[in-house]
């Protein structure tokens, strides 16, 4: 009443249209002041000046608050207009890198409509980089493939131009077919029962790696390995001059491949009874070794185990490399005649002669492996870890000639699922794969990165990154799982222009055969080193300054001091007088170079009409 009546209204009125005013963005922020506290101090008001000050300040905080929020909102309003239009037009919007990865959290659709702002790729033109070729098993639906890779024969003059690499499928009922990657058409070989028996699924399908071994691997839900060996035959066919005259050139020297197949062998990992009780061990992973004439099968488990198995099955040795929950994820091939193992969060390196781990694994992350591959720039001592967030760490496992596990490269992280990774030509592939515990799996968009690791290496600036080269799409198309083959020419060197990639696709049939063309960087590091995605058989994808000295040096010479060396070792161990230091000497080592040699001799020589692994018979 009286006096009171007219500040009430006059803080009413203040209130009211500081807020509308704030909201318009009209009035000054000293008028504000002003009116506020003109109302906060007016005449005969019973209220201290402190108080006053006091709701002032309040009041000011509150249009504070109210101000960042409005821009805020109004942020959001203008992301979403963007990617309305961006999704209307059918382009791709451009999203800062944080903001990118909080949308993606709640919603699988915006990496499918967004590229990473600071990441953004060089091409994402897939078509020019993925050349369709055929499509190979068409008709059947392929739960696994792996390319085995195939020595070309050479005699004299005559070239078979047979493939250099086999698609091996594994179809919906477990039977193994083989495929010719560069004919298509019906199967090489199969589609054959496996033997694993009724009721079973193959659940691992591996194979060796090298030109001169053809040994299949499969596993099955019930814990059977079964090792097969492959048996190819080239067939020249015999034709009169008129005959191959009339053919095309391409085809005048084509070879007829027969394939075969012959069990060679089957083992399971050791019983729980073997163990000492306990727990059953299951099958995680297995991977084929061959060192020259000798073989070994290497198999890890749910428990961390790494089991040995000899060429005809028998156990060789086991030891816990790991106690992570999940076990023993995966094995690599490492450099020389070590191994790669990986759980959820370590890894380290195996050694198979020994069975034994060599040095203490590697951890120090936080969310679980999904992958590894290993950096082709420095003959594995770098390991690449894709980690199931999305994130992609590099560590380094030597510094100078002491072991180390140091974090030397972080990728830029452009999407929330992890990846399957693969090495090609200096970059690192990767396949986005979805979780399978994930309940919006199917929502995400499955694409191939390719970074570049040279990139990486010169660093960040203020400026868009170049470190991804490819962002390939085959939408509506989601890619399940890939295997690349790089394809040898005659002599066993490297093929640049036949690089394949076979695709498997989410609920398809068969396989998709395409050409990979993809220029390697220009300032790869380390250059001189063997690149392991880039090898078929261990040759190099570019000529080194080793293969050229090994050009030069005839073969014969090399032999010989191959053959000088193991006489020397084999009579000094024979003396007792060991080599000095108590070293322990892989004789296996020894054997594996003398049969390299025995080869290079007989390529000097001018080629075995057999080959190695492939033989080659004159209908």
């Amino acid at each position: 009443g009286g006096s009171a009546g007219p500040g009430a209204a006059a803080m009413v009125w203040a209130r009211r249209h500081a807020v509308a005013a704030a909201a318009a963005a009209v009035l000054p922020r000293r008028c504000a002041v002003l009116l506020l506290a003109a109302a906060a101090l007016r005449p005969g008001a019973d209220a201290s000046v402190a108080e006053g000050t006091s709701r002032l300040e309040s009041l000011m905080g509150r249009l504070d608050d109210l101000g960042q929020q409005m821009q805020s909102k109004h942020l959001t309003l203008s992301t979403l207009e963007s990617l309305r239009s961006g999704v209307l037009s059918g382009e791709r919007l451009d999203l800062p890198s944080a903001q990118r990865q909080y949308l993606e959290r709640g919603s699988p659709l915006i990496g499918e409509v967004t590229f990473d702002a600071r990441h953004r790729p060089i091409s994402t033109n897939a078509t020019r980089h993925f050349q369709h070729l055929r499509t190979l098993a068409e008709d059947v639906v392929v739960r696994f493939h792996a390319f085995m890779p195939l020595k070309r024969v050479s005699t004299g003059s005559y070239t078979a131009s047979g493939p250099a690499a086999l698609l091996l499928v594994i179809d919906d009922a477990s039977r193994l077919s083989a495929y010719d990657p560069e004919s298509g058409g019906a199967p090489l070989m199969g589609p054959m029962d496996l033997g694993h028996g009724a009721g079973r699924a193959v659940t691992h399908l591996a194979t060796t790696s090298s030109q001169g071994s053809h040994l299949v691997v499969t596993a099955d839900d019930a814990g059977e390995l079964r090792v097969h060996a492959l048996r190819v035959v080239a067939r020249r066919e015999n034709r009169t001059k008129d005959e191959e005259e009339k053919l095309a050139p391409s085809r005048r020297q084509m070879s007829k491949l027969n394939v075969t197949a012959n069990f060679s062998c089957s083992f399971a990992l050791p019983s729980a009874q073997a163990l000492g009780g306990g727990e059953q061990p299951k099958l995680v992973t297995v991977l084929p070794i061959d060192r020259g004439e000798k073989v070994y099968f290497l198999t890890g488990d749910t428990l961390g185990g790494i089991s040995v198995f000899f060429r005809n099955g028998t156990l060789k040795g086991r030891v816990r490399v790991t106690e992570d929950p999940g076990g023993v994820r995966g094995l690599l091939k490492g450099q020389s005649q070590m191994v790669v193992f990986f759980s959820s969060h370590s890894f380290g390196s195996f050694s198979v002669t020994q069975v034994d781990v060599q040095s203490a694994p590697c951890s120090g992350w936080n969310s679980p492996v999904y992958d590894v591959a290993l950096d082709p720039g420095y003959q594995s001592s770098r390991v690449v870890l894709s980690l199931s967030d999305g994130d992609v760490l590099v560590f380094s496992t030597t510094r100078g000639k002491s072991k180390a596990c140091d974090l030397a490269l972080k990728f830029p992280h452009v999407t929330t699922q992890p990846f399957k990774l693969q090495v090609f030509r200096g970059h690192i592939m990767a396949l986005t794969a979805p979780l399978a515990d994930d309940p919006r799996s199917a929502e995400h968009l499955r694409e191939i990165y390719f970074f570049n690791l040279a990139a990486m290496e010169e660093g960040y600036g203020p400026s868009p990154s170049r470190t991804v080269t490819l962002q390939a799409s085959f939408k509506p198309r989601q890619p399940e799982d890939l295997a690349l083959s790089v394809a040898m020419g005659a002599g066993g060197q490297p093929d640049r222009s036949k690089a394949h990639i076979g695709v498997r696709f989410v609920d398809g049939k068969g396989v998709e055969l395409y050409g990979l063309t993809l220029k390697s960087p220009a300032n790869t590091q380390a250059s001189a080193a063997i690149s392991p995605g880039d090898l078929i058989g261990g040759e190099p994808d570019e000529p080194t300054w080793w293969s050229a000295v090994l050009g030069w040096v005839p073969k014969l010479g090399i032999f010989g001091i191959a053959l000088i060396g193991v006489v020397v070792w084999n009579l000094r161990r024979a003396s007792g007088g060991g080599l000095g230091g108590g070293d322990e000497i892989d004789e296996e080592f020894f054997q594996e170079q003398l049969q390299k040699a025995r080869d290079a001799e007989r390529a000097a020589r001018g080629g075995s009409r057999g080959g190695a692994g492939v033989t080659e018979d004159d209908d």
